[in-house]
């Protein structure tokens, strides 16, 4: 019996402990051994320990104090308390109080070791319950990849091939190409299909944050830390780890990313304990990561590490013959959920979402069949729908039109940006237009980004980038 979590033994006789550390080692476990209740409290904090076994009478802190706190912030693990004959009473009510069992000191050690044995496996079921029911509601979320095109057979092949290895996976491709699925769709053709498929969206986070997200902290590390957590990094033990937008990392965030996928291993924010993981890293980005290199955004010895086995997915743009199908697609799938009969595609409306060059690719028409799906009362999808659909939709392409109209001040902020490049000022004017959207929506970022056409966490990330403050 091979046991991966550790079971923490506490007594204060020192003696006694070391036999029953030596016991359970023999017995292939996992043993932590403390006789202080206050330092094994601090360990149960910090690892992922699946069974307690804790004398009761002890100084600083006694058993049943130390159950309270165990049961408080992880009630998954069993805690066995041993007792001597003149508490019983006390450990009667440990049980009550949530205590797997209680066993009369001086120990029969079969006995304990039977005990432990149930305790472990009891955790051990759960944990996987726990996972199962993870794994089942992303099964029922998961989109699959569509499409007929070349290119995209040509990626399923690649997934075939790659998905049962544990090599790294960089996607690349824009913003609603369906980079997320991709991803999805390599993990769960793998052989750590039932461990956990934990994601991260680097964009969205700020560095402090996002380092407390991916190593985790522990309790009291900074402001409001008010108790233990586990990081991305850890909860994908033996998983997968999706880093989405990883272009977007800062320096110093990049620099440890390296050492954890180098040597696997980290510690918490805020901690000293050296914590091992085993999982499979996927990263993905809509940026050109060697033009980041080449500006010293990026890191090259980071590029290299993740670019193992890279896979680009193609703008919908390079793939309009997909469109039908997709479309057809989605019309099924959001009549199904909004209960609804199905509707359906007319021909010349097809050839209108196929003149389209498509800058939001799927998602984009993934959001845009949704709107008339919900919206219409009719069964059948014509070309002047989508035409209303989409105006509004396209203001940011209106507005690069015919700029003196849409936007009022263009005149003067021109004026403005005289004797800047072309990028700086395509920037400015990309800038000012968010400015003057999030405005006009009384700075609600969904709102804004539904006007706009773009994804939320794309919007967020512009006005990350920008400088922005929203007023909150």
């Amino acid at each position: 019996m091979n046991n991966t979590n550790p079971i923490l033994i506490i007594d204060d006789d020192v003696n006694l402990l070391k036999v029953y550390k030596k016991i359970f080692e023999v017995n292939h476990f996992n043993v932590l051994a403390y006789s202080d209740s206050m330092e094994a409290l601090q360990a149960i904090r910090r690892s992922t320990v699946a069974v307690v076994i804790s004398d009761i009478i002890m100084p600083r802190m006694d058993g049943m104090q130390l159950l309270r706190e165990i049961k408080n912030e992880k009630p998954a693990i069993e805690v066995i308390m041993l007792t001597a004959e003149g508490s019983v009473s006390g450990a009667v009510d440990a049980v009550h109080q949530g205590a797997f069992t209680y066993m009369v000191k001086p120990v029969n050690i079969d006995e304990l070791l039977f005990n432990v044995r149930r305790a472990y496996d009891i955790f051990a079921i759960r944990e996987e319950n726990s996972l199962l029911r993870e794994h089942i509601s992303e099964l029922s979320e998961r989109e699959p990849l569509i499409g007929n095109n070349i290119k995209m057979e040509d990626i399923r092949n690649q997934v075939r091939i790659v998905a049962p290895l544990d090599s790294t996976v960089l996607i690349t491709g824009e913003s609603g190409t369906g980079k997320e699925i991709l991803a999805n769709m390599i993990h769960y053709q793998s052989r750590r299909a039932p461990q956990p498929f934990v994601r991260v969206n680097c964009a969205a986070l700020s560095e402090n944050l996002l380092e407390s997200e991916l190593f985790g902290h522990e309790k009291g590390a900074f402001t409001g830390a008010d108790r233990t957590r586990k990081g991305r990094f850890e909860m994908a033990n033996r998983g997968t780890l999706l880093l989405d937008e990883i272009g977007e990392l800062p320096p110093g965030t990049q620099a440890k990313l390296l050492r954890v996928l180098q040597e696997k291993e980290f510690e918490r924010v805020g901690g000293s304990s050296t914590i091992k993981t085993d999982f499979r890293l996927i990263a993905a980005t809509n940026r050109d990561l060697r033009r980041e290199i080449e500006n010293r955004r990026f890191r090259e010895d980071l590029f290299y590490r993740i670019n193992v086995v890279p896979i680009h997915i193609p703008p919908l743009r390079e793939r309009k013959d997909d469109i039908r199908l997709l479309a057809e697609y989605f019309i099924m799938r959001i009549c199904s959920d909004v209960k609804k009969p199905r509707i359906r595609l007319s021909e010349r409306a097809l050839e209108k979402l196929c003149r389209y060059d498509w800058p939001g690719n799927v998602r984009e028409l993934r959001n845009i069949i949704e709107r008339i799906v919900v919206l219409t009362d009719r069964d059948v999808i014509e070309e002047d729908m989508i035409l209303l659909e989409t105006t509004g939709s396209h203001s940011m392409i209106n507005a690069v039109m015919d700029p003196a109209s849409a936007w009022p001040g263009f005149k003067e902020a021109v004026r403005g940006m005289e004797g800047a490049d072309l990028a700086t000022a395509r920037r400015e004017f990309e800038k000012q237009y968010i400015l003057r959207a999030l405005d006009h929506n009384e700075w609600n970022v969904t709102r804004t980004a539904l006007e706009l056409n773009l994804a939320r966490k794309n919007l967020y990330k512009k006005i990350k980038d920008y400088g922005i403050d929203l007023k909150w």
